[in-house]
């Protein structure tokens, strides 16, 4: 049955978005093994897409040389694809400058700086950017990342301020803002962040000051939560779609590319059909299988 919906589904599909998340390793090899097996099932599977989105944490640790080579592996398995990718800030790129702050005298995000250069990747325009909207024709996505005062006076993880709060330059104004500006685009928009809203798996707190969300929101993606993983996300750990508190809003939990915290190697697919609906394809890349197709 699922093979047949899945063909179905594949006729029908006006776009497509491969919605990746979490490769963070403390093991080249092992993290070269999870990239390669994601990128070879996408190729297998042949369900190009029009994007892929990248929900953070693609490096993990403050090793310089480490952190390079990550780099360059992941920016080579990917361009293979020859899709645009948008990189989505997360807790863990901040981990280089966190760890030797003392000696920068500024932020410095080694992945995040390199990616921004390359012609086929996209990420927020400067770190102090907290949001940014994207228009994909039908509908748009708005991107929240992680951001940071460029002298390290402020900046973001894990959900929470660091460094000196009354300095930081979103307050409640801005929040009413962003709402405003998503609901004037009067067509559906799906929001994709490192992190959960409240009622997600490892909820962000600057993420609930957003709320309440206009009524075009449709879906919200995040990562930061490994699928499999008891310790940080708890009794939870295995669950893939809840909703935001007090909202019809589902949120779809993306992670993980890494095999190590998370029980598998695992990503999302999202399709748009020809009659408005919405397909959430959960990839198995370790047993090449779909887990789960869920469709609004």
């Amino acid at each position: 049955m699922n093979s047949e919906i899945l063909n179905i589904l594949k006729r029908e599909t006006q776009q497509r978005i491969w919605f990746i998340s979490d490769l963070q390793q403390s093991i080249p090899d092992n993290a070269r093994y999870c990239m390669e097996a994601a990128v070879k099932d996408f190729h297998e599977l042949g369900r190009d897409c029009d994007k892929i989105i990248y929900l953070g944490d693609a490096v993990e640790g403050y090793r310089l040389g480490f952190l390079e080579e990550m780099l360059k592996m992941q920016v080579d398995q990917l361009g293979r694809l020859d899709t645009p990718i948008r990189y989505v800030i997360g807790n863990h790129a901040f981990d280089y400058y966190y760890h030797n702050q003392k000696e920068l005298d500024r932020v410095v995000l080694p992945f995040y700086e390199r990616v921004k250069e390359l012609d086929n990747w996209t990420t927020s325009k400067n770190l102090k950017e907290f949001y940014s909207i994207e228009d994909f024709g039908d509908y748009a996505i708005v991107y929240f990342d992680d951001h940071a005062a460029l002298d390290g006076s402020w900046f973001t993880r894990g959900g929470r301020i660091h460094g000196d709060e009354d300095i930081y330059p979103y307050d409640k104004k801005t929040y009413e803002l962003i709402r405003e500006e998503i609901a004037s685009l009067k067509k559906p928009v799906f929001t994709a962040s490192h992190y959960a809203f409240p009622g997600g798996n490892r909820e962000s707190g600057i993420l609930e000051k957003v709320m309440p969300l206009p009524d075009n929101v449709k879906i919200h993606f995040y990562g930061h939560a490994h699928i499999g993983d008891r310790k940080w996300a708890g009794k939870d750990c295995f669950r893939k779609i809840s909703w935001v508190d007090d909202h019809d809003i589902q949120q779809i939990n993306v992670a993980s590319l890494e095999n190590m915290r998370g029980s598998a190697i695992r990503s999302v697919f999202f399709e748009t059909y020809e009659d408005g609906r919405y397909g959430i394809l959960f990839r198995n890349h370790t047993l090449r299988r779909w887990d789960e197709i869920y469709l609004i």
